[in-house]
């Protein structure tokens, strides 16, 4: 498996393809703001800077030439946040190839799973990622916050998912 880190040049041109990926096998688990944020996204964000770190990152992962999966992270993932893998690529170990990557890009990652994706939380978990706030999603199901990565640090008093004591 190949994972491909896209330019802003290769997200123009690929973006219509993705984003039906992701609606196809994204098993209506991924959030309107999630893929807002991934149509909108402003392509110079996808350019590293001199520490190889960008504000976006969009990860295709390929299988014989196909797409086996897709990252996407804007903001250190408060800006959207999806992961999709075709089903025949799951848990083959796309997911977490697609995570740390992402992680790698960005420097650190914050994502929002719903607590009945008892898949994607055991990815956060076995990444390292710690759950570190608790709220109620978009559908109005109990959402964890998860953060990992270079530059991980606990919600802060004052942000929308902090826990008040």
């Amino acid at each position: 498996m190949e994972l491909l880190r896209l330019t802003p040049d290769s997200w123009i041109k690929e973006k219509r393809r993705l984003l039906g990926f992701i609606i196809r096998f994204g098993e209506k688990r991924i959030t309107i703001a999630a893929l807002h944020a991934l149509r909108s996204l402003d392509p110079a964000w996808l350019t590293p800077d001199e520490d190889g770190l960008s504000k976006a990152v969009v990860i295709v992962a390929k299988q014989h030439g196909r797409v086996a999966g897709i990252g996407f992270a804007a903001d250190g993932g408060d800006g959207g946040c999806l992961l999709v893998v075709h089903p025949s690529a799951r848990r083959s170990g796309a997911g977490s190839r697609l995570m740390r990557a992402m992680m790698h890009a960005l420097g650190h990652l914050a994502c929002h799973v719903a607590a009945d994706n008892i898949p994607s939380m055991a990815l956060c978990f076995a990444l390292g990622m710690k759950a570190v706030s608790i709220h109620k999603g978009p559908t109005g199901k109990s959402t964890l916050r998860f953060e990992g990565g270079l530059q991980h640090d606990t919600a802060r008093p004052g942000h929308i998912d902090a826990i008040s004591q």
